[in-house]
């Protein structure tokens, strides 16, 4: 099992250190912009890249997601942006979540997601770095790894 270690620490307030004008670590994502660049789903977009911090959007058209898979050593979450996304999960655990709403995952647990709307469905992915993805079948959806 890997261990979090962070070495990068510091001992009081300073500015900005690195001000990044693309992507990864800009001090502001427009979130418009990145579609207009990014065009046509599917498609995602690393927004964070650190040592304590994966952030990615991602977008899907209808009837599209993500292979199931689980993670060993973190936790996952994402805030709906756009859409109306199912998550099935290990155990036979289904959410169906739409704008606003934030979805967790714990470790351990196979997420099969999908874009379940009419139209293209955008989230926020927060993660631990690596994020290391372990492909599985998903008994709840069928689907075979």
């Amino acid at each position: 099992m890997q261990e979090l270690h962070i070495d990068d620490q510091v001992q009081g307030p300073i500015p900005p250190r690195v001000v990044n004008t693309i992507s990864p670590n800009k001090l502001r994502t427009r979130v418009a912009e990145v579609c207009e660049e990014m065009g046509e789903p599917n498609w995602s977009k690393l927004i964070i890249s650190d040592e304590r911090n994966l952030v990615t959007l991602i977008a899907n058209k209808p009837g599209t997601g993500n292979r199931p898979h689980w993670h060993r050593d973190f936790d996952e979450y994402w805030v709906v942006m756009e859409g109306t996304i199912q998550w099935e999960l290990t155990g036979g655990t289904t959410i169906v979540a739409e704008k606003d709403d934030i979805v967790f995952v714990p470790r351990g647990s196979v997420h099969h997601i999908q874009n379940i709307g009419e139209g293209r469905s955008l989230r926020l992915a927060i993660a631990l770095p690596p994020a290391e993805h372990v492909w599985t079948d998903c008994a709840e959806c069928g689907f075979k790894a």
